[in-house]
C-alpha cells in the first residue's frame, strides 16, 4: 500500500513537472503606446510648459539626480512612474503633451499636469503655488483632441503625399494602448497642505474625487462620434486597457507629518499620521467599488487596479528589502523630524532659523527614501511600484498583465 502511494504520489509530481513545462511563456509586455492622466505624480512636463516660472523647479537640480542626471520637467530624483512602466512595456520614457521641443511622441504622450486635481476647476487662483487649471475633464479635452490630431495627420486629404510627417502612433492603435489613471493626490494634498479644509472635511470629498476620476474612465473608454469637414461621422477608437491606480497613504507624507504632526497628532505603527491614512483607505476603498462596477458596465475592457497603498505599506513592514533607510523622511530637504521645512523647498536656497541653507546640491542617499522632496515619490517608490504591476503583485484582477516585462532599462541613468 505504501509503495502504491508512492508510485501515485511520484505520478502526480512527474504530471505537475509536465504540465509546468508544457505551459507557453508568458506574452512580452508590448504595447503600441502609452497614454498618462493625473497630477504630479504623473506629470513630466505639462505643467512646466504652460507655467514656467510657477514649476520652474522641475527644471532646477537637484531634481533628476539619478535620471536623466539633471533635471529634466519631473519632481522626482530620477524616473516616474510611467516612465519606469514605459520602460517596462519595452517603449522609450514617456513625454508631455504640451512640450514643445525634443520630445518624442511616437509611443504615445502625456497629459497628467502638475497642480491638476481629479475634481473639476470651477476657480483658480494663480498665485497659489501647487495648483493648475489641468483637472481631468481638461486633461479629457486633450485627448479628444489628440486623437482628431491622429486622424488629420493621417488624413490622405489634409495629408496628401504624408507631407505633414509627424512620429506619431496611428489612430487604430489607440484602442491596443496601455492608459493609466493616478489621481486625487492633488485634491487631497493641497486641501491638507495649506489647510484649506480639516482632516475630517477632507475625508468628505472622497465621493467628489473618486466620482470624477470614474466619470473620466468612462469618457476614455467610450466610443466618440467626430465629423470631419467634408466627410462623414466616424467613430474614434476608445481606450480598452487601463491602469487605475488608488492612494498612497497620506499620513506617511515628510510634508503632511510636518504640517499635521505634533503631540495631539495619532500615530500608527510605522510612524505615520492614522487619521490622514483613514483618507487613503476611505479613497482606495471607493475607487476599488467603481472600478468593479466598471469592469462589469465595460465587459470588453480590461481594467487594472493597481494598488499603491499596498506596496507602499510592503515597503514600510521591510525597508530593508528596498534599501530603504528614512522611510518618512525628505532626502532633498531641510529641518525638523522628517527633514522638511515649507519656506526653503527643494532646489532653494535661504535661511532657516538664522542659518543659511542651499538645497541645490544632491543630497546623501536619494535611493534610501520614499520621499524625494518631501512631497513627491522617489524614484525607488516609483520603481518598486512598476515592478509590482508588471511582474502581477498588488494589481487586480489577480496576475494583472499577465506578461514578461522589460527591466533593462530599469536602472539606466541616461
Amino acid at each position: 500500500m505504501a509503495r502504491l502511494s508512492l508510485w501515485c504520489l511520484g505520478g502526480l509530481l512527474l504530471c505537475a513537472v509536465h504540465l509546468v513545462a508544457a505551459a507557453d511563456p508568458l506574452p512580452n509586455c508590448s504595447y503600441p503606446a502609452i497614454y498618462g492622466f493625473g497630477d504630479s505624480l504623473t506629470d513630466v512636463g505639462n505643467g512646466i510648459a504652460a507655467f514656467p516660472e510657477k514649476f520652474k523647479h522641475a527644471e532646477i537640480d537637484p531634481y533628476g539626480i539619478q535620471f536623466p542626471m539633471h533635471a529634466a520637467d519631473r519632481y522626482t530624483d530620477g524616473k516616474m512612474f510611467i516612465d519606469f512602466l514605459a520602460f517596462g512595456i519595452r517603449r522609450r520614457p514617456n513625454y508631455a503633451i504640451l512640450r514643445g521641443t525634443a520630445g518624442d511622441f511616437t509611443y504615445g504622450s502625456n497629459f497628467a499636469a502638475y497642480g491638476g486635481s481629479a475634481r473639476p476647476v470651477k476657480v483658480w487662483n494663480t498665485g497659489e503655488k501647487f495648483t493648475s487649471p489641468f483637472s481631468l475633464d481638461v486633461q479629457q479635452q486633450w485627448f479628444q483632441r489628440y486623437k482628431i490630431r491622429l486622424w488629420f495627420y493621417e488624413s490622405p486629404v489634409y495629408n496628401p503625399n504624408g507631407r505633414l510627417v509627424q512620429s506619431l502612433p496611428k489612430l487604430s492603435s489607440v484602442n491596443s494602448s496601455l492608459f493609466t489613471v493616478w489621481a486625487g493626490y492633488q485634491d487631497y494634498f493641497w486641501s491638507l497642505y495649506e489647510k484649506k479644509l480639516t482632516v475630517s472635511q477632507t475625508r468628505k470629498i472622497v465621493p467628489e474625487v473618486v466620482k470624477a476620476i470614474e466619470e473620466h474612465i468612462e469618457k476614455i473608454l467610450a466610443v466618440v462620434e467626430y465629423t470631419p469637414p467634408g466627410f462623414p461621422t466616424m467613430l474614434m477608437p476608445p481606450a480598452t486597457e487601463v491602469l487605475i491606480q488608488n492612494q498612497l497613504p497620506l499620513g506617511c507624507v515628510p510634508a503632511l507629518l510636518t504640517v499635521h504632526g505634533g503631540s495631539h497628532a495619532k500615530y500608527d505603527e510605522y510612524g505615520c499620521l492614522s487619521d490622514l491614512n483613514k483618507i487613503s483607505k476611505a479613497h482606495n476603498k471607493l475607487l476599488g467599488e467603481k472600478v468593479e462596477a466598471l469592469r462589469k458596465k465595460y465587459p470588453a475592457a480590461k481594467l487594472y487596479y493597481g494598488d499603491v497603498y499596498g506596496v507602499y505599506e510592503d515597503i514600510l513592514k521591510k525597508p530593508a528589502d528596498y534599501n530603504v533607510t528614512t522611510p518618512l523622511k525628505a532626502c532633498c530637504g531641510t529641518g525638523g523630524k522628517y527633514n522638511f521645512n515649507k519656506d526653503v523647498w527643494c532646489g532653494d536656497f535661504g535661511t532657516v532659523e538664522g542659518k543659511f541653507v542651499n538645497l541645490t546640491t544632491p543630497c546623501a542617499n536619494p535611493a534610501g527614501v520614499l520621499s524625494y522632496d518631501g512631497i513627491h515619490t522617489s524614484n525607488t517608490v516609483n520603481k518598486a511600484l512598476a515592478t509590482a504591476f508588471l511582474t502581477g503583485k498588488h494589481i487586480y484582477p489577480e496576475g494583472g498583465f499577465k506578461c514578461s516585462p522589460d527591466f533593462t532599462f530599469w536602472d539606466a541613468r541616461t
